[in-house]
């Protein structure tokens, strides 16, 4: 796979914690005419984004489905969306507890962006939505947030489905990426 197409790479942020770089260089997952239709909030950048219906589930991006997914990328129609796309996030976000704001997650939307960008977060075996975060704008960094639904302790696998946005906050695509969040009480 050309680091051309993605270019995973972990580095160390602040206090210890990791973070995982994902650059996706060259082509992004596009949604299609026929993923459906997306409502927003009526604030550019401090309301949530809720989607109204989505027909399709991206795949997860990992080291070992990146390939896949790549290839899939690829035989997509890209015309109407950015040619590159950077977001840096840590892997594993703690909470004290389940009301709690986050102790150590980090989200940047790259400043050489095309776009801004908004994420839910989604535990994995359920299908739930825990959180869906503002309208990030070039360079905007997202730390100490709080879940939208209470967890109860313990580890849960999530997704971390990222939205590529246009000036009027229509999904261009999307993408996600899989983040392990931790509720300790």
């Amino acid at each position: 796979m050309s680091s051309e197409m993605q270019n995973i790479e972990k580095e160390k942020k602040g206090d210890g914690g990791k973070k995982l770089l994902i650059g996706i260089c060259g082509v992004i997952v596009i949604a299609a005419v026929g993923v459906g239709a997306f409502a927003f909030g009526k604030s550019k950048s401090t309301q949530p984004v809720e989607a109204v219906e989505q027909k399709e589930v991206k795949k997860v991006i990992t080291p070992d489905t990146a390939e896949e997914v790549v290839d899939e990328i690829l035989a997509e129609d890209t015309s109407n969306i950015p040619s590159s796309y950077t977001v840096t996030q840590n892997g594993t976000w703690t909470f004290q507890n389940g009301s709690a704001a986050t102790e150590d997650a980090y989200v940047e939307n790259d400043k050489d962006n095309e776009t801004p960008v908004y994420f839910d977060l989604i535990v994995d075996n359920t299908g739930q939505k825990i959180y869906s975060s503002p309208i990030l704008e070039l360079g905007a960094v997202l730390e100490g947030f709080t879940l939208d639904t209470p967890l109860e302790q313990g580890e849960y696998e999530c997704t971390v489905e990222y939205h590529l946005v246009d000036e009027n906050q229509k999904t261009l695509t999307t993408t996600n990426i899989g983040v392990k969040v931790i509720i300790l009480e």
